[in-house]
């Protein structure tokens, strides 16, 4: 209806008052019901940021929580995107002319074949970027491009054939062989091996290498193949199995193994073949282990350890070890009528020993690596000799690059004393030619040595200090005394005398300096102890500034040209990159958001820059541009339907804990928040948590400890940070996570009868000693908690087969001395010691499969809480581990949690099993009954 025009004046205000009315309603936009969050997207990126050679095209994974998951592979400057359901693995040529990428199944279609025997065989997506063509072949396993890529190698999987799950000592099981297809990508011409193993393509250059493995080896070798040419040429051929091609770097240098059996021994010993300049050599040297007077005695060389070549293609390292005689049945003793006596069934017992250095169960769970544990030998060519380098199984030897030596990390007489969480070993040089070992150090952290790219140093650190050992002259300098900074990160709450130091970013040029970090800044350190310079100053604004690796094969630190640098403000949770002119230490600001800024990633062959961009209200999303990032743009938008729904927001929260400590909370509003209303708030915990402001969080069905989730739901999700005193794990949890809650609720967001807290593993030991210690909680979530200290410190950590002594002491528990030095520390630390005085109502949940915290640690709680009449709930979900696995359980969890929180915390009516339970035989109904209507579906 048109308005007259005397009247529009008068009409005005009713206008806008209609029109205000309209955009506050349509504003009101629901939260994310819990039917959505499948459909919510994560961002997966692909190394070098997905980003292809020439920095046109950009791969990337769409993962959802209904596991509808895709790969996305976009032109950078805008154009069709090319989406492939089920897609993963992306890679591109090195034209930059061709994708391929694995493609899957979903959910339903494998578990299909499941149910009809089939096996889970992905395809092969090939890609034509310029005209977003595909191609699509089944059965693919492995695939690799070509050094120029103008070729693409793909191996099918291998038939399937039953094999001992662990096979016997010393056994070999031969590799069986499938069809290798190698396509001229331009052409599509294709040309087929059969029986493949193994192959690998130079990584510069154009040669493929085959092995050859057939059923009953006939035809076995090591094949050449050209693909410009077409030509294939027979290395070498014999009926035994090969095995660890290896190419060295930027060369025609190929080495090999071919097996050599011996009826009496376990397994095979290995011949060695190495080709120089194989393009053009016909002949192999060859190095029989059971031929040359050099090797030594009983000893045989293996497989688990694949071939490595030295810079300069001389010598070719080898893995050796013991060849022990096969084990043969006692045939000898007969009965009365002189009869071989049938064999006696063996005993099911182990022998766990005090002397043992690593417990049984570690022992069983290693067994399969501790078979393969090798001695490190150095095989001379050009004098066909071959020298032992390692004297021990239990000791670390590396070649030092571009010197004729090695260096073992020695601990055999340490090694108790590493099983508890105090690594140390003994450091010598070795000189390839002979064997001989130089003594350097006793008693290192050899977790912090580290041999730089020229092999002119190692480093290592000691009392604080970082020191280096010049390889040649055997001078030990402490290059970091008098620099007026410490690189050692003091602040650590980790339970052992050395705290960690803050890193080592790299070495510049010919090895004349190593880059370190300290708290704040980096600093060009002189290897030789000359001096040191700082290159950054990031402590005057309390900004972290750390080197970015933008390629992975880079050796040094070019510092003569800009590098890039991550920056990162731990008290605004600020973050983003500059560029650091390291001649005149001026730093360059590219980037710098309140909002999570990583990923920073750079095209192989361009000047194309890529990094990753993200807040809680904001979904992450890929950025792409030019050198100074100023210029970059999203190539990414997922979630488009994020601005359907009502999301909270971050805000940092500080305090103080009750020692005084300052400290930071991340809090998460709810979902449509209304300012003056007080609502219901979950406290999640684990240690430091506040650095994950910015993270984006995808709501999803699967996920029980979800920001996303809960805001949804209306609360308030609050993660606060927790440092440990030692020996007070328990205690400092209150000192810490109390306060974090009382500002909180000063702040007069948060309901302070309606507080609930929750946690998984480290986290549950939170909530379990809270629910026990505070009365601040009106109800308390603990998945796989530890709730007795004292019971748990004489259990092993089953996963790792590791014994919990070292856990307890220097691990997470921070208790440092053994339980017989601080019985009262480790019963005051510990929640089942407080159940008689526990308000606060507990779900406890574990898997009876839990591999890292022992699931009776919750049958022990809820026995005794049931005892005292405390509101305790266990859910046990049978077979699972640390982490529930199966998604039907993963669903129910995060019901459970929510069901739980909803009566407690919101006042939501209790559903029966938080009332009354659910007994064995009603829970076996109910899976009948939905058996029954899976079945009927």
């Amino acid at each position: 209806m048109r308005i007259p025009p005397a009247r529009i004046a008068s009409c005005v205000p009713l206008v806008l008052a209609a029109a205000l009315a309209t955009t506050v309603t349509g504003q009101q936009k629901p939260p994310v019901p819990r039917s959505d969050f499948g459909k919510f997207e994560t961002l997966v990126v692909q190394q070098r940021g997905g980003l292809s050679p020439d920095g046109a095209w950009i791969a990337y994974g769409i993962n959802r929580g209904n596991r509808e998951n895709e790969l996305r592979i976009a032109p950078v400057r805008g154009g069709s995107t090319t989406t492939v359901p089920y897609g993963t693995q992306p890679a591109f040529s090195t034209d930059s002319r061709y994708a391929a990428y694995a493609i899957g199944y979903s959910e339903a279609e494998e578990e299909k074949l499941r149910e009809q025997k089939k096996p889970v065989h992905r395809k092969l997506g090939i890609l034509t970027l310029a005209t977003g063509t595909t191609a699509t072949i089944d059965g693919i396993e492995t695939f690799a491009f070509n050094a120029s890529g103008s070729h693409l190698a793909m191996k099918r999987y291998a038939s399937e054939r039953s094999a001992p799950a662990e096979p016997a000592a010393g056994a070999s099981e031969d590799p069986v062989g499938s069809t290798l297809i190698v396509r001229h990508l331009e052409s599509g011409r294709d040309m087929t091996f059969g029986n493949v193993t193994e192959f690998a393509w130079q990584d510069e250059g154009a040669l493929l290498a085959l092995v050859i493995g057939a059923p009953d080896k006939t035809g076995n070798g090591v094949q050449l193949h050209d693909p410009r040419s077409g030509t294939v040429r027979v290395l070498d051929s014999a009926a035994e199995t090969y095995s660890g091609l290896a190419w060295r770097k930027e060369a025609d240098d190929l080495a090999v193994l071919r097996t050599r059996s011996d009826e009496g021994r376990e397994g095979p010993t290995h011949v060695a073949l190495a080709w120089r300049d194989v393009a053009s050599s016909q002949a192999a040297s060859t190095y029989d282990p059971t031929v040359e007077k050099d090797f030594p005695a009983g000893m045989r060389t293996v497989a688990f350890r694949r071939p490595s070549w030295s810079e300069d293609g001389k010598v070719v390292f080898l893995g050796i070890k013991k060849w022990d005689e096969k084990i043969r049945g006692d045939k000898s003793k007969t009965d009365n009528d002189g009869e071989p006596e049938k064999a006696e069934e063996p005993a099911g017992v182990e022998v766990w020993h005090a002397k043992d250095v690593d417990v049984m169960p570690r022992q069983k769970i290693n067994a399969r690596n501790d078979r393969q544990r090798n001695l490190l030998a150095a095989w001379h060519l050009e004098s066909n000799r071959l020298v032992q380098l390692g004297t021990d199984v239990h000791e670390r030897v590396m070649p030092v690059p571009r010197q004729p030596i090695a260096y073992a990390a020695h601990w055999p007489q340490y090694a108790m004393q590493r099983t508890i969480g105090r690594p140390a070993a003994d450091l010598f040089l070795i000189d390839l030619a002979t064997g001989a070992r130089t003594p350097l150090k006793q008693r290192v952290a050899d977790q912090y040595v580290q041999v730089s790219p020229g092999g002119r140093y190692i480093l290592y650190l000691e009392a604080d200090h970082f020191w280096t050992i010049d390889t040649a002259t055997r001078a030990t300098v402490n290059i970091t005394r008098g620099v007026t900074t410490s690189f050692i990160n003091r602040e650590s709450d980790v339970a052992v005398p050395q705290k960690p130091p803050f890193g080592v970013a790299g070495w510049t040029a010919k090895d004349e300096a190593v880059i370190l970090y300290d708290k704040f800044d980096l600093w060009r350190v002189a290897a030789d102890g000359s001096g040191a310079v700082r290159l950054t100053s990031g402590a005057a604004d309390e900004i972290r500034h750390r080197y970015v690796r933008l390629d992975p094969d880079e050796e040094w630190i070019d510092t003569s040209k800009p590098i890039y640098l991550s920056l990162f403000a731990p008290w605004t949770k600020k973050s983003g990159y500059a560029r650091l002119h390291a001649d005149t230490k001026q730093v360059e600001r590219l980037v710098f958001l309140d909002k999570s800024v990583d990923r920073l990633a750079r095209a192989e062959d361009a000047d194309v820059y890529s990094y990753v961009v993200q807040a809680f209200d904001d979904p992450a999303d890929a950025m792409v541009g030019g050198p100074s990032l100023s210029d970059a743009k999203a190539v990414t938008a997922t979630n488009p339907f994020f601005g359907d729904y009502a999301w909270g927001r971050a805000e940092l929260v500080d305090y103080k804990s009750d020692k005084g400590e300052r400290l930071q909370g991340a809090l998460f509003y709810p979902a449509a928040y209304e300012p003056g209303r007080k609502y219901p708030m979950v406290v999640y915990m684990y240690e430091r948590l506040s650095d994950s402001l910015h993270r984006w969080t995808s709501p999803s069905p699967l996920a029980p400890y979800n920001a996303s989730v809960f805001t949804s739901q209306g609360y308030f999700y609050f993660q606060p940070d927790i440092v440990f005193r030692p020996r007070e794990p328990g205690l400092s949890v209150v000192e810490c996570v109390g306060p974090a809650v009382r500002k909180v609720v000063a702040m007069g967001l948060a309901d302070p009868a309606r507080i609930g807290i929750i946690g998984h593993s480290w986290g549950g030991f939170d909530t379990v000693f809270l629910a026990t210690n505070t009365k601040l909680f009106a109800a308390g979530v603990a998945g796989a908690p530890i709730t007795n200290l004292v019971s748990n410190y004489g259990n092993h950590h089953w996963s790792g087969g590791i014994a919990e002594t070292d856990h307890i002491e220097t691990g997470q528990q921070r208790m440092e001395v053994p339980i017989w030095e601080d019985l009262p520390a480790y019963i005051r630390n510990s929640a089942v010691f407080g159940i008689s005085s526990m308000t606060t109502p507990l779900l406890l949940a574990f898997g009876d499969n839990d591999g890292t915290v022992h699931w009776h640690q919750g049958v022990e709680y809820y026995n005794i809480a049931r005892r005292a009449r405390k509101d305790v709930v266990m859910l046990v979900y049978n077979g699972e581990d640390h982490g529930l696995r199966r998604k039907p359980n993963q669903i129910d969890y995060q019901q459970r949690i929510l069901q739980w929180f909803g009566h407690y915390l919101k006042g939501e009516p209790a559903v029966p099993w938080i009332t009354d339970g659910v007994s064995h035989l009603e829970r076996q109904r109910e899976v009948e009954r939905l058996k029954g209507k899976k079945g009927t579906s």
